[in-house]
């Protein structure tokens, strides 16, 4: 689904975006599986006592709530990784080791109140209107918001220095392709987020890259793009 659906999104092949799609893939399952809980169970085996001092306001209760061992157990089964002895020599070694040069990522700072709290309201957040979203779906008028998810306002030139650098580096790879798998919603997607010219935009930081994304998106604006059935992304 996803090689179909990527080339309707984007405008290029998944395979010239993943060039090891397996080893990609195989990577990614490796570290949700087994890297991401190994790793976390270790820093909670060593800051157990720091985290458990809080005491749950509202929010909180809520969240804890969603994640109960008891609803856990009743949707998932008993089946759930506790702490091993290979957890806590890990944990040992995480806490004496030395947190400088490759290893300084793995210092611990217990999160203070405030971000505690931003972090659990944008956890109830998320459960939430994703809830509403599986509520529309019935409807058949379904849309998911064109939101930059990382700071959840709308997408758009200067929003994010990194979705600049983004719709540059997708503007370059379409180009290199000649613009043969780019469909009408994606030119005007692009050309709307450069329509103001005089937009403080990230890329013009480099005088050379911005020049290669005003020579590109005039290559855009002439050319014609494909016309590609939405449906083809469902079939």
């Amino acid at each position: 689904m996803l090689e179909r659906v990527f080339p309707v999104v984007y405008g290029v092949e998944l395979k010239d975006v993943l060039t090891h799609e397996d080893l990609a893939v195989g990577s990614y399952r490796f570290a949700i599986s087994r890297l991401i809980p190994q790793m976390t169970r270790a820093a909670l085996q060593t800051h157990k006592k720091e985290l458990m001092r809080e005491t749950p306001n509202f929010a909180k209760q809520k969240f804890l709530y969603r994640l109960s061992r008891s609803g856990y157990e009743k949707k998932w089964g008993k089946d759930y990784v506790k702490p091993d002895v290979g957890t806590r020599i890990l944990s040992s070694l995480l806490r004496y080791m030395p947190k400088v040069g490759p290893f300084k990522g793995l210092a611990f700072n217990t999160p203070t109140a405030r971000t505690e709290d931003l972090y659990i309201k944008s956890i109830n957040t998320t459960v939430d209107q994703y809830r509403a979203f599986l509520r529309q779906v019935p409807t058949k008028k379904f849309a998911l918001p064109n939101l930059d998810l990382d700071s959840g306002r709308a997408t758009k030139a200067t929003e994010y220095s990194l979705s600049d650098d983004s719709y540059a580096k997708l503007l370059a790879r379409l180009s290199g392709g000649k613009f043969g798998l780019t469909t009408p919603e994606l030119r005007d997607n692009i050309l709307a987020f450069y329509s103001d010219p005089a937009a403080p935009i990230n890329t013009k930081k480099k005088r050379r890259a911005w020049q290669n994304v005003l020579t590109e998106l005039d290559q855009l604006k002439s050319t014609i793009p494909i016309t590609r059935a939405a449906d083809d992304a469902q079939q």
